[in-house]
């Protein structure tokens, strides 16, 4: 039957961006005896039918499905509900269910569990348990094509069992289907078309990148919000001793274009990492806590969720294609003013390319040929 998600894709095809309010199943008119209708089976991230598995059928008896599409403004959620990123309210009892009620999958992220016997994913994801043992990588590492006989179950004297280390898993995932992007949301894998320079955010699309601030009113660095009142940023990007100076803006695209969405901060606290070398840039880490607008009210900048951190360091490796956000330069040193993305590999040879200048618990990425930079900032997220 028709469920949220194919609801949500049905609104998005219409042109609601926000997909569906409500679904429901109604009485067909009597005078319709036989109907030619479409059965679609989507997963709730289309966005459109056409990305949906279709099939035409005849419906002699039964009901027809009814979809109500989200058309109203903006507006703040009350205490029981849940703001979805595309600002949607839902209620709370919706959130970690493995269903995508928001229709952006921001309610099935950073669960700490999952309601209904539904799957949870090792990156605090919950998806629908149908998809567990279905061919298909839905979980970032791919446990839920783990450990599943030919009929597709987990086998019950497998399913407690504690693999030997995350490479093993890795190794085991390799052989199944193609591990698809992370961080972007909305995107399908055939956007994979590269170009010089990033390309242009959308609005919501990285809910979780802010921009800092330091003296006079451009960007100095990116930063990452990570929930509460907290932001991570690099150490080379602030100084303590001018925390007073700083600001931080949320639901910021363009920095030189008004938005009345855009929250302005200034920080509370700066906790930089105590091992932070400035001339090795190892340890390049610090915290910056944002001062709350009212005394006793949590921060809640608008159009801004947390990032989901990841749960091990072996979540990633090399080969592997991220997408980095920020504001920063083009390949002419350009200053760019409006928020960009790009695509970037993780490279799994770093000491042998940077020598002294690489050290433990660092990442790098880019490409092996030097010239081949798509899009370059002081600070990414």
């Amino acid at each position: 039957g028709l469920t949220i998600h194919e609801a949500n894709v049905i609104c998005r095809h219409l042109g609601f961006a926000r997909g569906a309010d409500s679904k429901e199943f109604i009485e067909p008119d009597e005078d319709q005896d036989s109907l030619e209708c479409l059965k679609a089976t989507c997963r709730g991230i289309e966005t459109r039918l056409a990305e949906c598995g279709l099939r035409k059928m005849r419906l002699t008896t039964g009901k027809l499905a009814k979809v109500t599409c989200s058309s109203r403004e903006r507006r703040g959620c009350n205490a029981r509900e849940f703001r979805c990123v595309n600002g949607k309210c839902i209620n709370l009892s919706k959130t970690c269910n493995g269903l995508n009620d928001c229709g952006d999958l921001s309610d099935e992220l950073c669960c700490k569990a999952c309601k209904k016997k539904h799957f949870h994913c090792n990156s605090d994801v919950c998806i629908p348990s149908s998809y567990v043992c279905n061919n298909e990588l839905d979980c970032l590492t791919g446990e839920d094509e783990l450990n599943c006989n030919k009929i597709g179950r987990i086998k019950e004297e497998e399913s407690n069992q504690v693999t030997e280390s995350m490479d093993e898993e890795r190794k085991r995932i390799k052989t199944l289907l193609p591990v698809v992007s992370c961080g972007i949301r909305n995107h399908t894998v055939t956007r994979r078309k590269r170009i010089i320079g990033g390309f242009t955010a959308q609005p919501l699309e990285f809910p979780w990148q802010v921009a800092i601030r330091g003296e006079g009113h451009s960007v100095n660095c990116g930063g990452t919000y990570i929930g509460g009142c907290w932001v991570v940023t690099a150490a080379h990007c602030v100084r303590k001793s001018r925390l007073h100076i700083y600001r931080i803006w949320t639901g910021m695209l363009d920095s030189l274009k008004y938005n009345p969405r855009i929250e302005t901060y200034s920080l509370e606290n700066m906790i930089i990492h105590e091992n932070y070398n400035s001339k090795t840039y190892e340890n390049d880490i610090a915290l910056l806590e944002m001062r709350t607008k009212n005394t006793g009210t949590p921060c809640s900048p608008p159009d801004t969720v947390p990032v989901c951190i990841p749960w091990s360091q072996y979540m990633f490796k090399g080969g592997q294609q991220c997408k980095v956000s920020g504001w920063g330069f083009d390949e002419e040193s350009t200053r760019q003013y409006i928020l960009k993305w790009g695509y970037v590999n993780l490279m799994d040879n770093c000491s042998d390319i940077y020598k002294n200048r690489y050290f433990k618990g660092m990442e790098c990425a880019g490409e092996h040929e030097m010239y081949h930079s798509y899009l370059y900032s002081d600070t990414f997220t």
